[in-house]
């Protein structure tokens, strides 16, 4: 690195502002290049390197470059707003919030800031904090259609269709091919069986040119479910097929490079792991003492993906007395330091009492940052994917109790495959439907072997079996968890508006307890052939007809 002359400086930096002026971006970033490498560090300056970097993939140097910036202005608006963005390219949705969330510190009239907050917040699965910026970005830029788009394809996620016809209109009275507004209006025309007018939308809009990859895929999705409304099943699991190849190459690069460990990889040694360790590092494990928080019962709702698990936490969320995550990751700073790699799992095997104390403190804390209060209450952690962190839930929470939610793995897995997930290394196996039963499978097996050797309160819940005999089966599940039963639990669809739900199981449990999707799986049998032997074991465990 050679040193700038305070000649140099002058004249880069009123270069830099030329070129900026005259809208050469791509003179500019050179400049700002030539300005970093001469030790001129200016806050503007390393944002126009780190837009260089983004423009060549390079994300993580992108944030490097603006977390410095920042250090340096730390009220600037443009660099804290590219920041949030530069966060949100890496996955680091949280922080990508909290960036957001500062801008609107400084200015609680900034419109970007307001929307950014509500796509990275709709990520994360915090629905009603997206609304809420989604509504008051619609507010300050109402020259938009972006802000009522994204409002109006929230509804249509939660089943919602009056509010997404509404505000669909509002974004196509402004731009009249909105492709989120056309979609959402596509998906309202077919629940309401209007077929045809949901497939004249879907065509025009396909036949496009400016749909993004995200956008096509979106619109693949909601053809396929128009097919499968249609009873095209074969139409309908061909679009699904469409659609998943367009996420897989989206997201490949990231979930499925060289060197990328897989789920299915990670499983595999997770479980030999928990095999090879001597059983009594298991056994009678006594929660740390001295630790006055928490719930007056603590549960764990998990399985499987499409399980039914979200359908149990909002009917227990009904009674006054339960608090539940809405699957929101509280164990994420345990599972860094114990579950990413073999070295972390041997630690968990032979870890304390001090550094179960710490775990549990961490898991407390990310409990209040989401804003639950489980003091005296019940605390329902559900996540399905937790299924994997039994042996830490184990060590932490000796006296939790889980709910192992189940259902015909045939189902699961076509739903898995059909349903549209935020990203993460699981939900990518969902888009083949061979890695879908391979992931379940392997999942299982886990399952089993944690279950076989871990001394934790169990209750095995067949989703089918609660549909059938809603009031029998819940009263067991609030037997088990310290939940009182009332017939307001039967409620828990009218209750459901009260808060979105971020899982895909959100349109269906506004409908209420339904066996709509019960042997949905008969429909795609010819489909599903393929993988059948693989879940023949898990059929046959669970107790499910052959046919």
């Amino acid at each position: 690195m050679t040193t700038a002359t305070t000649d140099d400086r002058v004249r880069l930096l009123r270069e830099i502002q030329s070129a900026l002026t005259a809208q050469d971006v791509a003179r500019a970033t050179v400049l700002a290049r030539e300005a970093l490498d001469k030790g001129i560090e200016e806050p503007f300056v390393l944002n126009l390197r780190a837009y260089w970097h983004e423009s060549e993939g390079r994300n993580t140097e992108a944030v490097t470059d603006l977390e410095r910036a920042y250090s340096l202005t730390p009220t600037d608006i443009p660099v804290i707003n590219a920041l949030g963005l530069a966060y949100a390219r890496t996955g680091r949705m949280r922080e990508a919030v909290r960036a957001f969330d500062g801008i609107l510190e400084i200015d609680p009239n900034f419109a970007p800031a307001h929307f950014n907050k509500g796509w990275t917040s709709e990520d994360l699965g915090d629905l009603d904090t997206a609304r809420a910026a989604y509504t008051r970005a619609a507010e300050l830029m109402p020259q938009s259609a972006d802000p009522a788009g994204h409002l109006a394809a929230l509804a249509a996620r939660l089943g919602d269709w009056p509010a997404a016809r509404a505000a669909a209109a509002r974004a196509l009275q402004i731009q009249p091919r909105h492709a989120l507004a056309v979609m959402a209006l596509a998906g309202a025309e077919i629940a309401a069986k209007n077929f045809a007018a949901a497939e004249e939308r879907l065509t025009l809009l396909l036949a496009g040119t400016s749909l993004s990859p995200a956008e096509r895929a979106r619109a693949e999705g909601i053809i396929a479910d128009l097919f499968d409304a249609h009873g095209h099943f074969g139409e309908a699991f061909a679009a699904y097929t469409r659609r998943n190849r367009l996420l897989r190459e989206q997201h490949r690069l990231r979930y499925a490079s060289p060197g990328i460990e897989t789920m299915p990889q990670y499983l595999a040694w997770l479980t030999d792991a928990f095999a090879a360790t001597a059983p009594e590092r298991w056994a009678d494990i006594a929660p740390p003492s001295g630790i006055a928080e928490g719930p007056r019962r603590h549960v764990f709702v998990l399985g499987f993906a499409r399980s039914g698990t979200t359908l149990l936490e909002e009917i227990l969320a009904r009674d006054p007395d339960v608090v539940t995550t809405q699957e929101r990751d509280a164990l994420s700073d345990s599972v860094r330091e114990f579950l990413i790699t073999r070295e972390g799992f041997a630690k968990l095997a032979s870890a304390g009492r001090g550094a179960l104390r710490n775990g549990r403190s961490r898991y407390w804390l990310r409990i209040q940052e989401m804003g639950i209060d489980p003091t005296g209450k019940v605390l329902v952690d559900k996540q399905p994917f937790n299924t994997y962190k039994l042996p830490l839930i184990a060590k932490l929470f000796p006296e939790g109790r889980i709910v192992f939610s189940v259902r015909d793995p045939r189902d699961v897995v076509l739903s898995c495959f059909r349903r549209q997930f935020r990203m993460n290394a699981s939900t990518f196996e969902f888009l083949d439907l061979m890695s879908t039963a391979r992931l379940y499978d392997a999942t299982m097996r886990a399952a089993e072997l944690f279950r076989s050797r871990l001394p934790l309160a169990v209750l095995e819940l067949r989703h089918e079996d609660l549909i059938a005999d809603f009031d029998g089966r819940m009263r067991e599940v609030c037997d088990f968890t310290g939940v009182a039963w009332s017939e307001g639990l039967r409620d828990f669809a009218a209750a459901q508006g009260r808060r979105a739900v971020a899982t895909p199981s959100s349109a269906q449990i506004r409908r209420g307890l339904n066996d709509s999707g019960v042997g949905a799986w008969r429909d795609y049998r010819a489909q599903l052939e393929p993988v059948l032997p693989l879940l023949a074991p898990w059929i046959e465990r669970f107790n499910y007809p052959n046919a």
